[in-house]
């Protein structure tokens, strides 16, 4: 197996540790009862963001997982 330039194993390290911080940022929107003035606590919107974040994150991993197995 050829290595791959430091550059790109680099790039990979960084859109998965953004994977990981959407998919945390996700499940604190949810678990938490702290909004910070944004989407209320319990509102449907709230959910959806999370949600929409998780979702985003869970792409951008599997992405970059393909990405690099090229």
């Amino acid at each position: 197996m050829k290595k791959r330039p430091f550059h790109q194993e680099i790039g990979f390290i960084t859109s998965m540790f953004m994977a990981l911080v959407y998919i945390g940022g996700g499940i604190y929107l949810i678990t938490s009862s702290l909004s910070f003035r944004f989407l209320p606590a319990g509102s449907t919107a709230r959910y959806i963001f999370a949600v929409a974040l998780i979702a985003y994150g869970i792409y951008r991993g599997y992405r970059a997982r393909e990405f690099r197995q090229e």
